[in-house]
Order: C-alpha cells, then structure tokens, then sequence
C-alpha cells in the first residue's frame, strides 16, 4: 500500500474513532468536573480542577441500608442498581447460552420435522421490536405474581437475546465436522460425552460471542426495566441513573459518573473477549 494511502486511510480511521468515543471522553471529562465548572462556559473537555467527588458518593456515599426512611439520595441506591444490573445481566445469559446451545446441537445433529425452518423463525422473531411484546409479556408476569422481581427481568431477557443466541450457535455447530463426533461415538463414547467434551470446546468461540452479546443487550436494555420494576432498590442501573433527574434539576456528574462505571464492566469484558467475539461472529455471518 503506497504511503499517501495509508496516511488516509488512518486520518480518516482516526476521524471516525473520535467521533464514536467523543461521547465517552465527554462523560469521563464531565465526571471529572466540580460542579462549578460542568456548567461553565465555554465548556471545556480536559477538566482545569479534576475530583472524585461523584465517584466517591456513588461508591463510598453510604447505603439505604445505612440511611433508611424518607429522604435518601438516589445516590444510596447506586451499588443496590449495579447489582441488579449484573445478576439480571448473568441469569438471562446462563439461560439464553443453555437453551441456545442445546438446541442448536439439536438443529444440526437430528432429523425432525421443521428442523430448518426454526433458526429461521427465530431470527425473525428477534427482528421484531421489543416493545411489541413488552406489555404481553408484562401482563403475562402479573398473572404469574412475577412483577418487581428480578427474575421477571430475567425472563424477559431471555425472549429478547434467545433467538439471536440460537441462530448464531446453529450456524457455529454447522462448522464443526460431524465426523470427528461419528468417529468418537463408533470408540464407544456417550453422546454426552462427545458433547462435553468433544463438541463444546470446539464450539467454544461461538459461546462466548452469543453469551458477550446476551450480556451487552441485557445491560443495557431501558424498556423492560422501566415496564416490570416498581421498588427503587430493586431497579436495574439503566433504570435507576434516571432518578438523577429530578424534574427540574439535572445531577450531571453523578449522572456522568455513573454512564462510566456503567461503561466500564463490558468494556473489559469486550477487551478480554474481543478476539473470541470477532472469530464467533464472524464464523456465524460466513456459516449461516
């Protein structure tokens, strides 16, 4: 590639990363910021005077626990939404990966009627917009007594990532040669255990691409949160960093500080896990 080439091609590279982390960085600026200077004018994007003040109220401000009755700071409830947050997060995904995977092994292993046509249901079932079957679904759990739980959250999770997970783990199994299986099988191993311990390693970048994705989407979904949870402790953080809103009033470091440490647990696990998502992803888009 000549030189001038490449020096397009990375300003334009490095034009378009800013632009995508530019709302980012404003966040980590703002978070940064006393409140003196996060409504000064003009605005600046490396703060003159940088504390921790926020960070420290959301994280070390005390608990409602430490604080119970009226009066409490949406601030209080920060760790109780962050928790939230992570077991809704990991019990749709646990679920969603489970019933993905077996079912995908079965999709492509055995011979039934309709076989084919369910990846295919299923992908365009998770084409539909979530608010659609939102309120089905909510009026579903109060007939179940299930409303302001989190495993109401959960469940709706699961009818959002499953059919993505399913179709993504049906075209990964189509890659894994089948004979590999036949010929451990004809040695005498169990179908489970060609399954544990044949097939699931080599299915493995496509697990963890469906369980990142299972993982992001249910971080960050608003909707069902906003539908199913009353309890402020038991809303999720999507959900709850809302409540720095007071009508009239807008908290904007605490606001900031919270998109940030929002941000940061799936940033790591996409930094870890990005080689894996991209071989998964990619495997599944050429495969399927």
């Amino acid at each position: 590639m000549k030189t001038w080439v490449a020096a397009i091609l990375y300003a334009v590279l490095s034009a378009i990363t800013l632009v995508v982390c530019f709302p980012l960085l404003w966040a980590i600026s703002t978070s940064l910021k006393p409140k003196s200077e996060i409504f000064a004018w003009p605005p600046t994007l490396i703060p003159q005077q940088i504390t921790f003040e926020a960070y420290r109220e959301l994280l070390f401000g005390g608990s409602v626990a430490s604080a119970p009755g009226a009066g409490v700071p949406p601030s209080a409830y920060f760790l109780d939404w962050f928790m939230n947050s992570v077991i809704v997060a990991l019990g749709s995904t646990v679920i969603s990966i489970t019933v993905a995977t077996l079912a995908a092994y079965s999709l492509t292993r055995f011979r039934f009627w309709g076989q084919r046509s369910v990846p295919y249901i299923a992908i365009l079932g998770y084409m539909v917009p979530s608010v659609i079957f939102v309120f089905p679904m909510f009026l579903t759990m109060v007939s179940l007594d299930l409303t302001d739980t989190l495993f109401s959250l959960i469940l709706g999770y699961v009818c959002i990532t499953l059919p993505f997970c399913l179709w993504l783990m049906w075209a990964f199994f189509r890659g894994v040669p089948i004979e590999i299986e036949e010929a451990a099988l004809v040695d005498g191993a169990s179908r489970l255990r060609v399954f544990w311990q044949i097939v699931l390693p080599m299915a493995l970048p496509g697990i963890i691409a469906a369980s990142i994705f299972s993982l992001i989407v249910s971080w960050n979904d608003y909707l069902f949160g906003r539908v199913f949870m009353n309890s402020m402790h038991k809303l999720p953080l999507t959900v709850g960093v809302m409540h720095f809103f007071d009508g009239t009033h807008v908290d904007w470091g605490l606001m900031m500080a919270s998109s940030v440490l929002m941000t940061l647990p799936m940033a790591i696990l996409f930094g870890f896990m990005q080689r894996h998502l991209v071989a998964g992803f990619g495997a599944g888009a050429v495969k399927g």
